[in-house]
């Protein structure tokens, strides 16, 4: 029987009978609190954290799932995103009911985990270039935001930037000009939010030719941990991608 007899109770079967073997065979353990789920390199390791909501109650259980990444030596936390917050469709979490089968909701945390979450953390976790090597100067770098008197006109012209590139990338699948324009703020916008920005946008296009060319050169020189690993993690899903349509479809 798949369903049990409170929320509460599927939510503990669900990590024991699903997520934790998942999990194990790409070479998680147990983490340090329950629901969490640790991977190691030789110098880096990510947590998979499954968190309840505060309001669960028996019958009702809402959760999701957060990820980060860390320098072991330090145990400063580099990257962080949630699970659901990488799926295509809009999505802030899941939702196991009493009574209700576990194995559905577990079958689609699984489908976005092994999709994008492990995607996205083997980015994280390829050549993070953190903790920065102070001698070591990145191809792409920008100069620093100044402090005192001069921060304040700084974060407005950051405002100004972001708000640009989002108008952008708002018309960028249909105006050449605006593409154009998000690819320069890639290459060449001294804001790591604004190139983070513009970087997201042309994930989805790694496809074509001059994304994919910014988004390599984004993720080999651009000195910011985030902006390489938005570039990194689209190479994966083109990867992905590839292999699906290669596979062909399944037999019915």
């Amino acid at each position: 029987m798949n369903a049990v007899a409170t929320a509460q109770e599927a939510y503990r079967r669900m990590l024991r009978e699903y997520v934790a073997p998942a999990l194990r065979e790409l070479g998680f353990r147990r983490g340090p609190s329950p629901g969490a789920f640790r991977y190691e390199t030789a110098t880096h390791a990510c947590e998979v954290r499954f968190i309840k909501s505060w309001g669960s109650t028996t019958q009702e259980v809402h959760f999701w799932a957060d990820m980060h990444t860390s320098d072991l030596k330090t145990e400063f936390v580099y990257w962080q995103r949630t699970l659901a917050s990488l799926a295509p469709e809009p999505l802030i979490g899941w939702t196991l009911e009493a009574g209700r089968p576990v194995g559905p909701v577990a079958s689609e945390v699984l489908r976005i985990f092994h999709s994008y979450g492990w995607l996205a953390i083997q980015a994280a976790l390829d050549n993070p270039g953190y903790p920065r090597d102070p001698s070591v100067r990145w191809a792409r770098t920008f100069p620093k935001i100044p402090r005192g008197p001069m921060l304040d006109d700084e974060v407005a012209a950051e405002r100004r930037a972001l708000r640009a590139v989002d108008q952008a990338v708002a018309r960028a699948d249909s105006d050449p000009g605006a593409f154009q324009a998000v690819l320069a703020c890639l290459e060449t916008d001294p804001h790591r939010g604004v190139r983070y920005a513009a970087a997201w946008f042309l994930l989805s296009r790694v496809g074509e030719e001059r994304a994919r060319q910014a988004l390599q050169a984004a993720a080999t020189e651009d000195e910011d941990v985030q902006v390489r690993w938005v570039a990194r993690y689209a190479f994966r899903l083109a990867e992905r991608q590839t292999s699906t349509d290669a596979a062909g479809p399944v037999p019915g």
